[in-house]
Protein backbone atom coordinates (compact mmCIF):
# COMPACT_ATOMS: atom_id res chain seq x y z
CA UNK A 1 0.00 0.00 0.00
CA UNK A 2 1.58 3.31 -0.88
CA UNK A 3 1.75 5.81 1.90
CA UNK A 4 1.50 9.69 0.99
CA UNK A 5 2.79 13.08 3.43
CA UNK A 6 1.37 15.84 2.16
CA UNK A 7 1.45 19.08 3.38
CA UNK A 8 4.65 19.45 4.91
CA UNK A 9 7.47 21.83 5.03
CA UNK A 10 10.32 19.96 3.22
CA UNK A 11 13.93 19.77 4.20
CA UNK A 12 15.56 17.38 1.77
CA UNK A 13 19.65 17.77 2.93
CA UNK A 14 20.57 17.71 -0.81
CA UNK A 15 21.31 21.64 -0.42
CA UNK A 16 18.47 23.35 -1.52
CA UNK A 17 16.31 25.14 0.52
CA UNK A 18 13.14 24.19 2.94
CA UNK A 19 9.78 23.89 0.84
CA UNK A 20 6.56 24.33 1.61
CA UNK A 21 3.66 22.48 1.26
CA UNK A 22 5.17 19.57 -0.12
CA UNK A 23 4.10 15.77 -0.45
CA UNK A 24 6.38 12.87 -0.47
CA UNK A 25 4.75 9.82 -2.00
CA UNK A 26 6.02 6.66 -0.39
CA UNK A 27 6.31 3.22 -2.39
CA UNK A 28 7.04 0.12 -0.83
CA UNK A 29 10.33 1.25 0.72
CA UNK A 30 11.48 3.60 -1.15
CA UNK A 31 10.17 7.22 -2.18
CA UNK A 32 8.98 7.08 -5.28
CA UNK A 33 7.68 11.12 -5.85
CA UNK A 34 8.25 14.49 -4.26
CA UNK A 35 6.72 17.18 -5.43
CA UNK A 36 3.91 20.43 -4.56
CA UNK A 37 1.13 18.78 -3.18
CA UNK A 38 -1.02 20.16 -5.56
CA UNK A 39 0.56 18.17 -8.35
CA UNK A 40 0.74 14.97 -6.13
CA UNK A 41 -1.43 11.76 -7.64
CA UNK A 42 -2.26 9.80 -4.57
CA UNK A 43 -3.77 6.09 -5.16
CA UNK A 44 -6.82 5.16 -4.33
CA UNK A 45 -5.38 2.84 -1.78
CA UNK A 46 -3.12 5.13 -0.32
CA UNK A 47 -2.67 5.91 3.27
CA UNK A 48 -2.38 9.27 3.86
CA UNK A 49 -0.69 12.09 6.40
CA UNK A 50 -1.61 15.36 6.35
CA UNK A 51 1.41 16.90 8.04
CA UNK A 52 0.52 20.47 7.56
CA UNK A 53 2.41 22.82 10.06
CA UNK A 54 5.06 20.28 10.78
CA UNK A 55 8.59 19.54 8.87
CA UNK A 56 9.93 16.68 7.11
CA UNK A 57 13.09 15.58 7.53
CA UNK A 58 15.81 12.59 6.45
CA UNK A 59 15.40 10.13 8.85
CA UNK A 60 18.45 10.88 10.45
CA UNK A 61 22.17 9.26 11.07
CA UNK A 62 24.44 8.91 13.75
CA UNK A 63 27.93 7.73 13.19
CA UNK A 64 29.22 6.63 16.35
CA UNK A 65 27.29 4.95 18.86
CA UNK A 66 28.13 1.89 20.89
CA UNK A 67 24.75 0.20 20.48
CA UNK A 68 25.70 -1.90 23.55
CA UNK A 69 26.92 0.65 25.65
CA UNK A 70 26.14 1.29 28.92
CA UNK A 71 24.40 4.58 31.00
CA UNK A 72 25.16 3.13 34.39
CA UNK A 73 28.85 4.14 35.60
CA UNK A 74 30.63 0.77 35.92
CA UNK A 75 34.60 0.53 35.58
CA UNK A 76 34.47 -3.18 35.12
CA UNK A 77 31.89 -3.55 32.82
CA UNK A 78 34.18 -5.30 30.58
CA UNK A 79 34.93 -8.26 33.38
CA UNK A 80 30.95 -8.01 34.50
CA UNK A 81 28.42 -8.10 32.28
CA UNK A 82 27.68 -10.94 30.36
CA UNK A 83 27.58 -11.51 26.48
CA UNK A 84 24.01 -11.98 26.40
CA UNK A 85 23.58 -8.98 28.46
CA UNK A 86 24.88 -6.53 26.46
CA UNK A 87 23.39 -8.00 23.79
CA UNK A 88 19.87 -7.56 24.97
CA UNK A 89 20.66 -4.10 26.45
CA UNK A 90 21.82 -3.17 22.52
CA UNK A 91 18.52 -4.15 21.04
CA UNK A 92 16.51 -1.75 24.27
CA UNK A 93 19.26 0.88 23.50
CA UNK A 94 18.39 0.42 19.96
CA UNK A 95 14.32 1.12 20.12
CA UNK A 96 15.44 4.33 21.89
CA UNK A 97 17.31 5.67 19.32
CA UNK A 98 14.80 4.46 16.54
CA UNK A 99 12.37 6.79 17.95
CA UNK A 100 14.23 9.83 18.43
CA UNK A 101 14.35 9.70 14.89
CA UNK A 102 18.00 8.29 13.86
CA UNK A 103 17.09 5.56 11.23
CA UNK A 104 20.72 4.69 10.20
CA UNK A 105 23.61 4.25 12.73
CA UNK A 106 27.05 3.10 12.84
CA UNK A 107 27.96 0.94 16.27
CA UNK A 108 32.01 1.19 16.64
CA UNK A 109 32.65 -1.25 19.36
CA UNK A 110 31.40 -4.13 21.18
CA UNK A 111 32.75 -7.12 22.98
CA UNK A 112 32.24 -10.82 21.44
CA UNK A 113 30.56 -9.14 18.17
CA UNK A 114 27.07 -8.34 20.91
CA UNK A 115 26.48 -5.62 17.87
CA UNK A 116 26.57 -8.10 15.12
CA UNK A 117 23.77 -9.97 17.03
CA UNK A 118 21.69 -6.55 17.76
CA UNK A 119 22.14 -5.90 14.08
CA UNK A 120 20.99 -9.21 13.04
CA UNK A 121 17.86 -9.42 15.23
CA UNK A 122 17.01 -6.21 13.80
CA UNK A 123 17.40 -7.13 9.88
CA UNK A 124 15.39 -10.09 10.98
CA UNK A 125 12.44 -8.02 12.33
CA UNK A 126 13.22 -9.67 15.83
CA UNK A 127 13.20 -6.30 17.35
CA UNK A 128 13.16 -2.98 16.18
CA UNK A 129 15.98 -0.59 15.80
CA UNK A 130 17.88 1.62 13.43
CA UNK A 131 19.92 0.31 10.16
CA UNK A 132 23.32 -1.03 11.64
CA UNK A 133 26.97 -0.73 10.38
CA UNK A 134 28.70 -2.42 13.15
CA UNK A 135 32.91 -2.94 13.72
CA UNK A 136 32.52 -6.08 16.01
CA UNK A 137 35.26 -5.83 18.14
CA UNK A 138 38.28 -2.93 17.87
CA UNK A 139 41.10 -3.19 16.19
CA UNK A 140 44.44 -2.18 18.90
CA UNK A 141 47.81 -2.69 19.35
CA UNK A 142 48.39 -5.52 22.54
CA UNK A 143 49.39 -2.85 25.49
CA UNK A 144 46.42 -0.10 24.31
CA UNK A 145 44.63 1.35 26.98
CA UNK A 146 41.37 1.01 25.36
CA UNK A 147 40.28 -1.39 28.12
CA UNK A 148 41.92 0.31 31.41
CA UNK A 149 44.73 -0.91 33.08
CA UNK A 150 44.37 -4.71 34.48
CA UNK A 151 46.95 -6.51 36.70
CA UNK A 152 48.64 -8.55 34.09
CA UNK A 153 47.40 -12.16 35.13
CA UNK A 154 43.66 -10.54 34.25
CA UNK A 155 43.07 -11.19 30.38
CA UNK A 156 40.04 -10.44 28.52
CA UNK A 157 40.39 -12.28 25.50
CA UNK A 158 39.02 -9.87 22.00
CA UNK A 159 40.26 -11.01 18.43
CA UNK A 160 40.95 -7.22 17.38
CA UNK A 161 43.83 -7.03 19.87
CA UNK A 162 47.28 -7.67 17.47
CA UNK A 163 51.22 -7.22 17.75
CA UNK A 164 52.75 -6.40 14.15
CA UNK A 165 51.87 -5.81 10.76
CA UNK A 166 51.12 -8.99 10.31
CA UNK A 167 48.83 -9.43 13.48
CA UNK A 168 47.31 -6.00 12.15
CA UNK A 169 45.82 -8.05 8.76
CA UNK A 170 44.82 -10.94 10.55
CA UNK A 171 42.60 -8.67 13.10
CA UNK A 172 40.90 -7.15 10.36
CA UNK A 173 40.14 -10.58 8.32
CA UNK A 174 38.51 -12.12 11.78
CA UNK A 175 36.23 -8.99 12.49
CA UNK A 176 35.19 -9.16 8.64
CA UNK A 177 34.58 -13.09 9.35
CA UNK A 178 32.40 -12.02 12.18
CA UNK A 179 29.83 -9.66 10.20
CA UNK A 180 31.73 -6.69 10.68
CA UNK A 181 30.44 -3.53 7.99
CA UNK A 182 33.36 -1.10 8.89
CA UNK A 183 36.85 -1.23 11.46
CA UNK A 184 37.45 0.40 14.28
CA UNK A 185 41.07 1.06 14.56
CA UNK A 186 42.54 2.47 18.24
CA UNK A 187 44.87 5.21 17.04
CA UNK A 188 45.81 6.58 20.69
CA UNK A 189 44.84 6.67 24.34
CA UNK A 190 42.06 7.46 25.45
CA UNK A 191 40.05 9.80 27.99
CA UNK A 192 37.39 7.24 29.55
CA UNK A 193 40.61 5.00 30.62
CA UNK A 194 42.66 4.63 33.77
CA UNK A 195 45.57 3.32 31.54
CA UNK A 196 48.98 4.85 31.94
CA UNK A 197 49.17 5.41 27.89
CA UNK A 198 47.59 8.73 27.82
CA UNK A 199 45.13 10.52 25.02
CA UNK A 200 47.81 12.51 23.44
CA UNK A 201 49.52 9.36 23.21
CA UNK A 202 50.05 7.45 19.67
CA UNK A 203 49.42 3.89 20.41
CA UNK A 204 50.27 2.17 16.93
CA UNK A 205 53.06 2.15 14.50
CA UNK A 206 52.21 4.04 10.93
CA UNK A 207 53.07 0.81 9.28
CA UNK A 208 50.61 -1.41 11.81
CA UNK A 209 48.29 1.84 10.36
CA UNK A 210 48.70 1.44 6.98
CA UNK A 211 48.32 -2.52 7.47
CA UNK A 212 45.03 -2.30 8.81
CA UNK A 213 43.92 0.39 6.52
CA UNK A 214 45.54 -1.93 3.35
CA UNK A 215 43.52 -4.78 4.52
CA UNK A 216 40.21 -3.56 5.65
CA UNK A 217 40.26 -1.81 2.21
CA UNK A 218 40.98 -5.10 0.33
CA UNK A 219 37.92 -6.34 2.06
CA UNK A 220 35.95 -2.92 0.76
CA UNK A 221 35.37 -2.01 4.50
CA UNK A 222 35.57 1.43 5.45
CA UNK A 223 38.29 2.33 8.87
CA UNK A 224 36.83 4.59 11.79
CA UNK A 225 39.71 5.75 13.65
CA UNK A 226 39.77 6.59 17.42
CA UNK A 227 42.33 9.29 17.71
CA UNK A 228 42.79 12.37 20.05
CA UNK A 229 46.30 14.15 18.92
CA UNK A 230 47.39 15.84 15.99
CA UNK A 231 50.29 12.62 15.66
CA UNK A 232 47.59 10.27 15.94
CA UNK A 233 45.11 11.79 13.80
CA UNK A 234 48.27 12.95 10.82
CA UNK A 235 49.42 9.25 11.10
CA UNK A 236 46.24 7.78 10.71
CA UNK A 237 45.05 10.14 7.96
CA UNK A 238 48.45 9.50 6.21
CA UNK A 239 47.85 5.63 6.05
CA UNK A 240 44.16 6.08 4.72
CA UNK A 241 41.51 5.98 7.38
CA UNK A 242 38.36 7.07 6.45
CA UNK A 243 37.06 8.69 9.29
CA UNK A 244 38.58 10.36 12.53
CA UNK A 245 36.45 10.18 15.86
CA UNK A 246 37.09 12.77 18.14
CA UNK A 247 40.45 14.60 17.36
CA UNK A 248 40.05 17.00 20.12
CA UNK A 249 43.67 17.73 19.77
CA UNK A 250 44.00 18.61 16.05
CA UNK A 251 45.87 20.85 14.96
CA UNK A 252 45.90 23.07 12.13
CA UNK A 253 48.87 21.46 10.05
CA UNK A 254 46.96 18.07 10.39
CA UNK A 255 43.26 19.73 10.09
CA UNK A 256 45.27 20.85 6.16
CA UNK A 257 46.04 17.26 6.16
CA UNK A 258 42.75 15.80 6.39
CA UNK A 259 40.90 18.58 4.26
CA UNK A 260 43.48 17.63 1.98
CA UNK A 261 42.97 13.45 1.45
CA UNK A 262 39.45 13.82 2.28
CA UNK A 263 39.64 12.38 5.64
CA UNK A 264 36.05 13.14 7.27
CA UNK A 265 35.96 13.93 10.99
CA UNK A 266 33.35 12.53 13.07
CA UNK A 267 33.60 15.29 16.41
CA UNK A 268 31.49 13.26 19.16
CA UNK A 269 31.26 16.68 20.93
CA UNK A 270 28.41 15.04 23.42
CA UNK A 271 30.93 12.47 24.92
CA UNK A 272 33.33 15.45 26.25
CA UNK A 273 30.06 17.49 26.63
CA UNK A 274 28.95 14.79 29.60
CA UNK A 275 31.71 15.47 31.57
CA UNK A 276 30.83 19.19 32.08
CA UNK A 277 26.70 18.30 32.76
CA UNK A 278 25.55 18.46 36.80
CA UNK A 279 25.75 15.38 38.23
CA UNK A 280 28.91 14.31 36.40
CA UNK A 281 31.10 14.20 39.53
CA UNK A 282 28.76 11.22 40.96
CA UNK A 283 28.82 9.39 37.46
CA UNK A 284 32.48 9.64 36.50
CA UNK A 285 35.33 9.24 38.42
CA UNK A 286 38.06 12.25 39.02
CA UNK A 287 40.72 10.70 36.15
CA UNK A 288 38.07 10.93 33.45
CA UNK A 289 36.92 14.30 34.52
CA UNK A 290 40.47 15.14 34.69
CA UNK A 291 41.02 14.36 30.96
CA UNK A 292 37.68 14.96 29.79
CA UNK A 293 36.84 18.54 30.63
CA UNK A 294 40.02 20.29 28.95
CA UNK A 295 38.98 17.61 25.20
CA UNK A 296 35.42 19.59 25.76
CA UNK A 297 37.08 23.26 26.06
CA UNK A 298 39.68 22.55 23.69
CA UNK A 299 37.10 20.93 20.84
CA UNK A 300 35.28 24.12 21.49
CA UNK A 301 37.70 26.12 20.63
CA UNK A 302 38.76 24.51 17.39
CA UNK A 303 35.63 23.82 15.56
CA UNK A 304 36.06 26.94 13.67
CA UNK A 305 38.87 25.80 12.19
CA UNK A 306 37.24 22.41 11.16
CA UNK A 307 34.45 24.56 9.22
CA UNK A 308 37.12 27.03 7.56
CA UNK A 309 39.52 24.01 6.54
CA UNK A 310 36.50 22.47 5.07
CA UNK A 311 36.20 19.18 6.91
CA UNK A 312 33.27 16.62 5.95
CA UNK A 313 31.85 16.32 9.43
CA UNK A 314 29.14 13.65 10.26
CA UNK A 315 27.09 13.77 13.71
CA UNK A 316 28.59 11.30 16.11
CA UNK A 317 27.46 10.62 19.80
CA UNK A 318 29.84 8.08 21.31
CA UNK A 319 26.53 7.02 23.39
CA UNK A 320 24.60 5.59 24.93
CA UNK A 321 27.28 6.11 28.08
CA UNK A 322 26.71 7.35 31.60
CA UNK A 323 24.89 10.68 31.29
CA UNK A 324 23.83 10.73 27.47
CA UNK A 325 20.80 8.51 27.34
CA UNK A 326 19.98 6.52 24.04
CA UNK A 327 17.67 8.81 21.78
CA UNK A 328 19.41 11.50 23.00
CA UNK A 329 21.71 12.13 20.08
CA UNK A 330 20.26 15.40 18.66
CA UNK A 331 21.89 16.90 21.59
CA UNK A 332 25.07 16.51 19.09
CA UNK A 333 23.59 18.75 16.32
CA UNK A 334 22.92 21.50 19.55
CA UNK A 335 26.59 21.24 20.32
CA UNK A 336 27.54 21.82 16.51
CA UNK A 337 25.22 24.59 16.14
CA UNK A 338 26.85 26.09 19.34
CA UNK A 339 30.19 25.84 18.09
CA UNK A 340 29.71 27.77 14.38
CA UNK A 341 27.74 25.74 12.36
CA UNK A 342 24.14 26.81 10.90
CA UNK A 343 21.26 24.89 11.78
CA UNK A 344 21.18 23.39 8.15
CA UNK A 345 24.61 22.00 8.25
CA UNK A 346 24.05 20.48 11.22
CA UNK A 347 21.13 18.65 10.06
CA UNK A 348 23.31 17.60 6.80
CA UNK A 349 26.02 16.20 9.23
CA UNK A 350 23.38 14.04 10.85
CA UNK A 351 21.49 13.08 7.40
CA UNK A 352 23.67 13.66 3.99
CA UNK A 353 27.33 14.21 5.46
CA UNK A 354 26.32 10.82 7.52
CA UNK A 355 25.69 8.81 4.59
CA UNK A 356 28.35 9.30 2.78
CA UNK A 357 30.93 8.67 5.92
CA UNK A 358 29.41 5.73 5.66
CA UNK A 359 29.36 4.96 2.46
CA UNK A 360 25.41 4.96 1.93
CA UNK A 361 24.69 8.09 -0.20
CA UNK A 362 22.99 6.35 -2.63
CA UNK A 363 20.26 4.67 -0.22
CA UNK A 364 19.87 7.07 2.43
CA UNK A 365 20.91 10.44 4.00
CA UNK A 366 18.52 12.64 1.76
CA UNK A 367 14.86 12.70 0.30
CA UNK A 368 15.43 11.92 -3.22
CA UNK A 369 12.77 9.48 -5.53
CA UNK A 370 14.49 5.95 -5.10
CA UNK A 371 16.43 6.30 -1.80
CA UNK A 372 15.26 4.83 0.92
CA UNK A 373 12.12 6.18 2.25
CA UNK A 374 13.92 7.13 5.77
CA UNK A 375 11.80 10.56 7.19
CA UNK A 376 11.21 11.99 10.27
CA UNK A 377 8.02 14.33 10.93
CA UNK A 378 9.11 17.17 13.10
CA UNK A 379 6.51 19.60 15.09
CA UNK A 380 8.30 22.69 14.11
CA UNK A 381 11.33 23.70 11.76
CA UNK A 382 14.98 22.88 12.73
CA UNK A 383 16.67 25.65 10.81
CA UNK A 384 14.31 28.06 13.70
CA UNK A 385 15.33 25.85 16.41
CA UNK A 386 17.43 22.88 16.03
CA UNK A 387 16.71 21.92 20.06
CA UNK A 388 13.20 20.73 18.53
CA UNK A 389 15.07 17.52 17.37
CA UNK A 390 15.92 16.44 20.97
CA UNK A 391 12.33 17.09 21.92
CA UNK A 392 10.10 13.52 21.69
CA UNK A 393 7.13 15.18 21.77
CA UNK A 394 8.16 16.98 18.49
CA UNK A 395 9.14 13.82 16.64
CA UNK A 396 5.76 13.06 15.52
CA UNK A 397 6.26 10.46 13.21
CA UNK A 398 9.53 8.04 11.88
CA UNK A 399 9.51 5.95 8.99
CA UNK A 400 12.27 3.40 8.25
CA UNK A 401 12.41 1.99 4.88
CA UNK A 402 8.58 3.39 4.10
CA UNK A 403 7.85 1.41 7.32
CA UNK A 404 5.86 4.14 10.09
CA UNK A 405 8.21 2.52 13.20
CA UNK A 406 6.75 5.15 15.90
CA UNK A 407 3.56 7.65 15.06
CA UNK A 408 1.95 9.90 17.87
CA UNK A 409 -0.37 11.24 15.76
CA UNK A 410 -2.01 9.69 12.54
CA UNK A 411 -3.99 11.68 9.95
CA UNK A 412 -5.62 9.16 7.67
Amino acid sequence: MPTVFTNARLIDATGSPAKDGMAIVVEGDRIGWIGPAQQAIIPAEARVFDVGGKTIIPGMIDAHIHICGEIVPNPIAALTDTIPFLSIRGTVNAKAILDSGFTTCRSLGALAYADVAVKLAIENGMVPGPRLLVSGEMVMTEGSGERGYMRPEVQIPESGVFVGVEGARRAVRTQVYHGADVIKLIASGRVGSNAFSMPWDTEMTREEMAAVVDEAHRWGKKVAAHAYSAQSVSDAATAGVDSIEHGALIDEPTLALMAERGTALVPTMTAFHNYLLPGAEERFPAYRLERGRPMAQIQRSNFQKYLEYGLKMATGSDGPRPGALPGTTALELELMVDAGMTPMQALEAATRAGAEVLGLADRVGTLEPGKLADLVVVDGDPLDDIRVLRDPARIRMVVKGGEVVRSLAETA
